[in-house]
Protein backbone atom coordinates (compact mmCIF):
# COMPACT_ATOMS: atom_id res chain seq x y z
CA UNK A 1 0.00 0.00 0.00
CA UNK A 2 1.25 3.59 -0.77
CA UNK A 3 0.98 6.38 1.51
CA UNK A 4 0.13 9.62 0.46
CA UNK A 5 3.35 12.39 2.01
CA UNK A 6 2.35 16.03 1.34
CA UNK A 7 3.81 19.37 1.87
CA UNK A 8 -0.11 20.49 3.80
CA UNK A 9 0.66 23.96 2.47
CA UNK A 10 1.34 23.25 -0.91
CA UNK A 11 -2.25 24.07 -1.86
CA UNK A 12 -3.51 25.83 0.96
CA UNK A 13 -5.96 28.53 0.31
CA UNK A 14 -6.61 27.02 -3.28
CA UNK A 15 -10.17 25.96 -4.54
CA UNK A 16 -10.77 22.96 -6.69
CA UNK A 17 -13.51 21.20 -8.42
CA UNK A 18 -12.83 17.42 -9.47
CA UNK A 19 -15.65 15.80 -11.46
CA UNK A 20 -16.09 12.18 -10.95
CA UNK A 21 -14.19 12.78 -7.68
CA UNK A 22 -16.04 9.60 -5.26
CA UNK A 23 -14.49 6.97 -7.04
CA UNK A 24 -11.28 5.41 -8.18
CA UNK A 25 -8.52 8.02 -9.44
CA UNK A 26 -10.91 11.01 -9.35
CA UNK A 27 -11.02 10.11 -5.23
CA UNK A 28 -7.71 9.59 -5.24
CA UNK A 29 -7.46 13.26 -6.41
CA UNK A 30 -9.93 15.13 -3.68
CA UNK A 31 -8.22 13.26 -0.88
CA UNK A 32 -4.46 14.01 -2.26
CA UNK A 33 -5.85 17.98 -2.68
CA UNK A 34 -7.24 17.86 0.95
CA UNK A 35 -4.38 16.69 2.43
CA UNK A 36 -2.15 19.52 0.71
CA UNK A 37 -4.64 21.98 2.26
CA UNK A 38 -7.13 22.81 -0.71
CA UNK A 39 -10.96 23.08 -0.22
CA UNK A 40 -12.01 20.53 -2.64
CA UNK A 41 -15.64 20.40 -4.07
CA UNK A 42 -16.62 17.07 -6.05
CA UNK A 43 -19.84 16.25 -8.05
CA UNK A 44 -20.96 13.04 -9.24
CA UNK A 45 -24.63 11.42 -10.41
CA UNK A 46 -25.22 9.45 -7.46
CA UNK A 47 -24.22 10.69 -4.05
CA UNK A 48 -22.22 8.28 -2.06
CA UNK A 49 -22.80 6.27 1.37
CA UNK A 50 -19.93 7.67 2.91
CA UNK A 51 -20.00 11.27 2.63
CA UNK A 52 -17.01 12.97 4.62
CA UNK A 53 -17.77 16.81 4.07
CA UNK A 54 -21.24 16.90 2.74
CA UNK A 55 -21.03 20.37 1.94
CA UNK A 56 -18.18 19.92 -0.40
CA UNK A 57 -20.41 17.65 -2.94
CA UNK A 58 -22.54 18.49 -5.42
CA UNK A 59 -24.79 15.84 -6.59
CA UNK A 60 -25.55 16.32 -10.53
CA UNK A 61 -25.57 14.52 -14.03
CA UNK A 62 -22.76 16.86 -15.53
CA UNK A 63 -23.26 15.37 -18.83
CA UNK A 64 -26.29 17.49 -19.56
CA UNK A 65 -26.44 21.59 -19.59
CA UNK A 66 -28.76 21.73 -16.76
CA UNK A 67 -25.94 19.45 -14.10
CA UNK A 68 -23.13 21.83 -15.74
CA UNK A 69 -25.45 24.81 -14.73
CA UNK A 70 -26.12 23.05 -11.37
CA UNK A 71 -22.41 23.20 -10.42
CA UNK A 72 -21.26 25.97 -11.78
CA UNK A 73 -23.73 28.26 -9.65
CA UNK A 74 -22.92 26.37 -6.35
CA UNK A 75 -19.09 26.33 -6.85
CA UNK A 76 -18.89 29.89 -7.60
CA UNK A 77 -21.55 30.37 -4.56
CA UNK A 78 -19.56 27.95 -1.78
CA UNK A 79 -15.84 29.28 -3.06
CA UNK A 80 -15.94 32.41 -4.68
CA UNK A 81 -14.33 31.26 -7.16
CA UNK A 82 -12.14 28.28 -8.48
CA UNK A 83 -8.16 28.02 -8.94
CA UNK A 84 -8.13 24.44 -9.76
CA UNK A 85 -11.04 21.95 -11.92
CA UNK A 86 -9.98 18.66 -12.54
CA UNK A 87 -11.86 17.28 -15.53
CA UNK A 88 -11.98 13.48 -14.60
CA UNK A 89 -15.47 12.25 -15.54
CA UNK A 90 -15.41 9.34 -18.07
CA UNK A 91 -16.71 6.27 -19.31
CA UNK A 92 -19.11 4.81 -21.36
CA UNK A 93 -22.32 2.53 -20.50
CA UNK A 94 -22.73 1.86 -24.51
CA UNK A 95 -23.24 -2.33 -25.36
CA UNK A 96 -20.19 -4.48 -25.97
CA UNK A 97 -20.34 -5.43 -29.77
CA UNK A 98 -17.91 -2.72 -31.23
CA UNK A 99 -19.32 0.35 -33.51
CA UNK A 100 -22.08 -1.31 -35.18
CA UNK A 101 -23.86 -2.30 -32.34
CA UNK A 102 -23.85 1.19 -31.01
CA UNK A 103 -26.62 3.45 -32.14
CA UNK A 104 -27.13 7.28 -32.24
CA UNK A 105 -27.90 7.33 -28.76
CA UNK A 106 -25.14 5.58 -27.45
CA UNK A 107 -22.49 7.87 -29.44
CA UNK A 108 -24.59 11.30 -27.59
CA UNK A 109 -24.64 9.91 -24.17
CA UNK A 110 -20.44 8.50 -24.95
CA UNK A 111 -19.70 12.08 -26.18
CA UNK A 112 -21.99 13.93 -24.04
CA UNK A 113 -19.94 12.27 -20.69
CA UNK A 114 -16.71 12.01 -21.93
CA UNK A 115 -16.17 15.69 -24.37
CA UNK A 116 -19.68 18.03 -23.55
CA UNK A 117 -19.56 17.64 -20.16
CA UNK A 118 -15.51 19.18 -19.96
CA UNK A 119 -15.92 21.97 -22.46
CA UNK A 120 -19.04 23.42 -21.13
CA UNK A 121 -17.66 23.40 -17.64
CA UNK A 122 -14.29 24.92 -19.33
CA UNK A 123 -17.12 27.23 -20.79
CA UNK A 124 -18.61 28.34 -17.63
CA UNK A 125 -15.48 28.33 -15.59
CA UNK A 126 -12.35 29.69 -17.16
CA UNK A 127 -13.75 33.34 -17.86
CA UNK A 128 -13.52 33.68 -13.73
CA UNK A 129 -10.27 32.39 -13.81
CA UNK A 130 -8.86 34.70 -16.43
CA UNK A 131 -10.64 37.63 -14.22
CA UNK A 132 -8.54 36.64 -11.41
CA UNK A 133 -5.82 36.04 -13.86
CA UNK A 134 -5.00 32.53 -12.11
CA UNK A 135 -5.90 29.26 -12.32
CA UNK A 136 -5.18 25.75 -13.63
CA UNK A 137 -7.60 23.37 -15.61
CA UNK A 138 -6.68 19.55 -16.01
CA UNK A 139 -8.62 17.17 -18.43
CA UNK A 140 -8.45 13.20 -17.62
CA UNK A 141 -9.77 11.07 -20.14
CA UNK A 142 -10.47 7.23 -19.72
CA UNK A 143 -13.34 5.13 -20.54
CA UNK A 144 -13.65 2.45 -17.95
CA UNK A 145 -15.53 3.72 -15.45
CA UNK A 146 -15.63 2.05 -11.58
Amino acid sequence: MTTIQSDSKEFSGKRALVTGGTKGMGEAIVKRLRLAGATVITTARTKPDELQSPELFIQSDISTPQGVEKVVKEVLARLGGLDILINNVGGSSAPSGGALALGDEDWQQTFNANLFAAVRLDRALLPKMLEQRSGVIIHISSIQRS
